[in-house]
């Protein structure tokens, strides 16, 4: 998978947190498009400022953050969750930004982010995946494991959740969340789909931008068009019937356009050895046959919290919920197609489309044995190509 270095700035970054007492969550991006992206931030006060940013490569070399986005106090929601969009920004083009705040007459300033804009079809695309954060217990925070792996990794044009980012929607747990995820949301555009946890809580659409979509606010379901990847992120939580009609017609319309690499972004799986955590939701009749249909490469899903790979009918299944929270234990019978299942690591996967397929790793940075977590150094897990065979580590 190719890398592009992660850079080292020492400049511009004044005493983030330490002076900007005000500063709660943030800064990250999300809702990224060809030519656009918005950045997000909250605070304990309404505060006005810019934001800052340039092309990396012109970056690199000058150190100087040239444009500018004004922002106002009132800018915010009441609860002072900020999101400004960049727009008219140059596609297939990695950007840094820096986020400037103007507080009781001090200027403080974040620590640089970096997003990409969307690329031309043909382009390699690489994200990562990630489910159930909630963090459960005392210890270690295994989410913060996790999301400094990724932020430290091979470059990446977005991160993608499955849901159950936190164990409630309290504030105290949002605030534990983006702390363990600083350095992962500022590596690139975040976009999470509800899982059970999260209760369609207003929190959670408050603190996120989302690609366009449908539902609640046009934002509980989504799609993302990323050069010849599309990304299609569904509410595996709904139950109203009118509701179901139309996130399925949202899915029909956008598998069915022209990307050459397809992949769904759920909570539920829809196929699972774990049939205590998996059964109910009778997905295997109602979203399988389309999935079918439409060539759908892989559908990544959580609320399992364990690794598990089901080959089913042309399409790839994959259980990522290795996120932190307590591990669940497969069947000792697995269900049909299933071709990996492991249970108790804190784990990642990594995803790379291109021209020639589709390449995709597991990366464990923790393991939990005997109720004790220890951190590991991406281990892998499973490796695979489509088309193609399981490769060797």
């Amino acid at each position: 998978m190719r890398r592009i270095g992660w850079i080292c700035i020492t400049m511009l970054v004044a005493s983030w947190g330490a002076a900007g007492a005000s500063f709660l969550h943030g800064p990250y991006t999300g809702g990224p498009s060809e030519t656009s992206v918005t950045v997000s931030w909250s605070t304990d006060e309404p505060l006005a400022g810019r934001i800052e940013f340039a092309v990396l490569e012109s970056f690199e070399t000058s150190g100087v953050l040239p444009h500018s986005v004004l922002f106002t106090s009132s800018a915010g929601s009441p609860a002072c969750v900020y999101h400004v969009s960049l727009i008219d920004l140059r596609p297939d083009t990695d950007y840094v930004y820096q986020l400037v705040l103007l507080e009781k007459g001090a200027v403080v300033r974040s620590p640089i982010g970096r997003f990409r804009t969307a690329p031309p079809s043909e382009a390699t695309v690489s994200f990562a995946v990630l489910a159930d954060t909630q963090r459960q217990g005392e210890g270690p925070s295994k989410p913060e494991w996790l999301g400094n792996a990724i932020a430290s990794g091979d470059h990446i044009d977005f991160v993608l959740h499955a849901g159950d980012l936190v164990d409630s929607p309290e504030t105290l747990l949002w605030d534990d969340w983006f702390r363990s995820f600083g350095e992962m949301l500022l590596a690139a555009p975040f976009l999470p789909v509800l899982g059970n946890h999260e209760v369609n809580h207003p929190s959670y659409y408050e603190n996120f931008v989302f690609p366009p979509g449908g539902g609640t606010s046009n934002e509980r379901w989504w799609a993302l068009h990323w050069g010849d990847v599309v990304v299609v992120g569904l509410d595996s939580n709904l139950r109203r019937l009118s509701d179901l009609v139309a996130q399925q017609e949202w899915a029909i319309e956008h598998l069915g356009g022209p990307e050459a690499h397809k992949f769904v972004l759920l909570h539920h799986p829809v196929f699972s050895s774990n049939p205590y955590q998996a059964e109910g939701h009778n997905f295997d009749v109602t979203l399988h046959p389309l999935f079918v249909e439409y060539g759908v490469d892989i559908v990544l899903s959580g609320h399992v919290h364990g690794y598990e790979r089901i080959e089913r009918d042309g399409v790839t299944y994959l259980v990522v919920g290795g996120g932190g929270a307590m591990p669940h234990p497969f069947d000792a019978h697995r269900i049909a197609g299933s071709v990996v299942a492991l249970d108790g690591f804190c784990f990642y996967a990594r995803i790379e489309a291109s021209p020639d397929g589709i390449a995709v790793e597991i990366l464990a940075v923790g393991e939990e044995k005997d109720g004790e977590a220890r951190s590991t150094e991406d281990e892998i897990l499973d490796r695979f190509a489509l088309p193609g065979e399981t490769l060797e580590p």
